[in-house]
C-alpha cells in the first residue's frame, strides 16, 4: 500500500510518501503511525483511502492508496 503525507504531516514524519505492508485497517494504521511518529498524536488530520475520506475504521486492501490530510482552510 502507498501512504502519502501532506502539509505539516509531511514535515513531522520527514516523508511525503512511503510504502506500508501488513496493515489490515485504518485503526491499525493509525496505531502504527503514532508509534513510529509520536508527534502525530498531537495533530488533527483525516485519513483518505482510495481518494475517499473514511468514516470510522476502514478495511485496507493490497494496493490501497492512503493519504493523511491536515485540516484545510477555506477562503
Amino acid at each position: 500500500m502507498k501512504l502519502f503525507f501532506f502539509g505539516q504531516l509531511a514535515e513531522v514524519t520527514g516523508k511525503s510518501e512511503m510504502e506500508i505492508t501488513n496493515i489490515s485497517d485504518t485503526e491499525t494504521l493509525l496505531k502504527k503511525l503514532e508509534a513510529d511518529f509520536p508527534k502525530l498524536k498531537n495533530l488533527k488530520f483525516q485519513i483518505s483511502v482510495d481518494r475517499k475520506i473514511g468514516k470510522g475504521n476502514v478495511i485496507l486492501e493490497n494496493g490501497s492508496e492512503i493519504a493523511l490530510l491536515p485540516p484545510f482552510a477555506g477562503g
